[in-house]
């Protein structure tokens, strides 16, 4: 049985799987380069059909990642559109405005409208136009099953750890901004191994959507750098923190008495722009952003208390958008009531179709296997680079060099305090670069921070990078490192650095509350790049690199030769070792 798993909407995504063995998976993004891309992904599809040698008619069934699909106009609209609609009685209403030429920025009002608009226009027309992708790529006529949006979540963040036969029992959260009406779980894995959901909470009560809607009160883009109000978080003063967290947020979301596994709000989330602009003007943003914070870290660790109190169970698994948040994870992991953490890395929507993929495998008896790593994008030998430098003269514009052993030169410009972009291989899956699609640097030299801040990332001054390092010296570098309790390889948790990652690894944490967020790198994930960090080790002594996703700022990780290039090309970047190929700027 081969299927073909989508994920239609904000970051469209799709997964290739055969009889629930999950064999790839790739973002529309990382092939058109647009950031969170919701074009229908036919790009994608294309990819991955032709890294398994499949064709369309390959392909069995099709699984859809959730039963609500939009038309890619709402989104264009919903992320370009200008200026702010002030009355506008419906998101379709809403939508003519803005294409017939009265233009409205569709945040806040709108975005509200659209998560609360369903089954009917908009519903319709995106159902429509998925049916006709579908069959303008050749897919009419195969069975097509949707899944239910925190359905995939669940299923992802438990068996992409877990095999089918597995009857532990387990605890399955799942929380985002809204999906299927829903913004969070609880369920159960039973003794049979089947998931029985617990409790629900409706989108209307979204801790994901509040922290969505302050990060667009802060003046940053909803959906995207909810990351960057986590990163801010921690340099507010606990004082003044906690007094905006009393005034402004503590009263407007909380546990049910009833049911302490449900959320209840006195506002409605997709309102609470509105909320905030009437009581928070003024508000410093370091405050606001560290009381959102300390909000979501302590009604997110109550209620998996609540659920480990009336369940027993404390194996627990985590999915959904909000589980991006590390400072939040690494709560979690550090719960006494925690028995063992397992967090669905880039746990947002574009882990939906492995979820969709699990589920579907798991209704029709197919074994289901764990990932083993996440490096299932699309993948270039040293031919197709090569034929790729020769049919674009790279060799006219850089110093190209083939070498024997590239990590080994890498290394070497690693020790040299010199940046090197790193493109081998399969690519990553996911929002986080895990060494095949990294720009790569030394951690122990602040120089290394402000020269790939600056010069290539442009990213915001208060925003950390993250170190790669040996499963050898995670010990010593993370405090509270129990890989038993919790691994850590895919930067979805943090971890206070000790003394000696203060040192070594100064450029590669958070400089506000020197914690790290690392990418555990052991040996059978990734060989060639445990062997460089083997080698920069024998260099220098630090066992870790400092890995930051290799991009510009506002554009996807690159996935392709031509993305890697135009990187090189747009920003302070001198070195890109492309396979076994050194590019220089002359």
């Amino acid at each position: 049985m081969k299927v073909l798993s989508i994920h239609p909407g904000h970051n469209s995504t799709i997964a290739l799987a055969e009889s629930g063995m999950i064999l790839g998976i790739l973002s529309q993004e990382k092939c058109d380069n647009v950031k969170n891309s919701a074009a229908f992904p036919l790009d994608a599809i294309n990819y991955l059909l032709k890294e398994f040698s499949w064709q369309i008619s390959d392909i069995d069934e099709v699984v859809i990642a959730g039963h609500e699909v939009y038309p890619a106009r709402a989104y264009d609209y919903l992320y370009d559109a200008k200026n702010k609609i002030e009355n506008s009685s419906n998101v379709v209403g809403a939508i003519k405005k803005i294409r017939d030429g009265n233009l409205g920025r569709l945040f806040p009002k709108a975005f509200g409208m659209l998560q609360k608009y369903r089954a009917d226009e908009l519903i319709k027309e995106g159902s429509v136009e998925l049916k006709e992708q579908l069959k303008n790529i050749g897919l009419a006529n195969k069975k097509i099953t949707h899944v239910e949006h925190h359905e995939c979540h669940a299923y992802s963040a438990y068996y992409s750890f877990v095999a089918s036969d597995s009857n532990e029992p387990a605890l399955i959260f799942t929380m985002d901004g809204s999906g299927d009406e829903l913004c969070a779980t609880v369920s159960i894995v039973n003794e049979n191994g089947k998931i029985e959901r617990l409790a629900t909470t409706p989108a209307t009560a979204s801790l994901g959507g509040i922290y969505s809607n302050t990060t667009r009160f802060l003046g940053m883009k909803i959906l995207e750098h909810e990351y960057k109000v986590m990163g801010l978080a921690a340099y507010a003063k606990d004082q003044y923190m906690l007094d905006t967290y009393e005034r402004i947020f503590k009263s407007t979301i909380w546990l049910s008495e009833k049911d302490p596994l449900v959320f209840e709000s006195k506002i409605e989330s997709s309102k609470f722009y509105d909320y905030l602009a009437g009581c928070a003007v003024g508000e410093r943003f370091d405050n606001m952003a560290g009381a959102l914070q300390y909000l979501t870290e302590e009604l997110v660790v109550q209620w998996i208390k609540n659920a480990i109190q009336k369940t027993w169970i404390n194996r627990v698994f985590t999915g959904g958008g909000v589980f991006m948040n590390v400072k939040l994870n690494r709560r979690i992991q550090e719960m006494e009531e925690v028995k063992q953490a397992f967090f669905m890395p880039s746990c947002g929507d574009e882990s939906n179709p492995i979820g969709a993929i699990y589920s579907h495998a798991v209704s029709n008896n197919f074994p289901t296997k764990p990932l083993d790593n996440l490096y299932l994008g699309v993948s270039y030998t040293d031919d197709d680079i090569e034929k790729f430098l020769i049919d674009n003269k790279i060799a006219e514009t850089y110093v190209v060099t083939k070498y024997e052993d590239i990590d080994d030169k890498v290394s070497e410009l690693l020790s040299e305090q010199q940046i090197v972009a790193r493109f081998a291989k399969r690519c990553e899956w996911g929002a986080r670069s895990l060494g095949n699609r990294a720009i790569l640097a030394h951690p122990s030299h602040m120089e290394s921070f402000y020269t790939v801040n600056d010069y290539i990332k442009c990213r915001d001054f208060w925003m950390p990078f993250a170190p790669s390092m040996l499963d050898t010296a995670a010990p010593k570098y993370l405090k509270g490192y129990q890989p038993e309790k919790c691994k850590a390889p895919h930067m979805i948790t943090a971890y206070a650095a000790s003394e000696l990652a203060v040192q070594q690894l100064r450029a590669a944490l958070h400089q506000g509350d020197h914690t790290l967020r690392p990418q555990v790198v052991e040996q059978k994930a990734n060989p060639d790049y445990y062997r460089l960090i083997q080698l920069f080790e024998a260099k220098t002594g630090v066992g870790s690199v400092l890995n930051t996703s290799f991009n510009l700022h506002g554009y996807p990780l690159v996935a392709t030769p031509e993305q890697a290039i135009m990187t090189l090309e747009n920003s302070g970047l001198k070195y890109l070792a492309l396979g076994s190929f050194l590019i220089t700027k002359k």
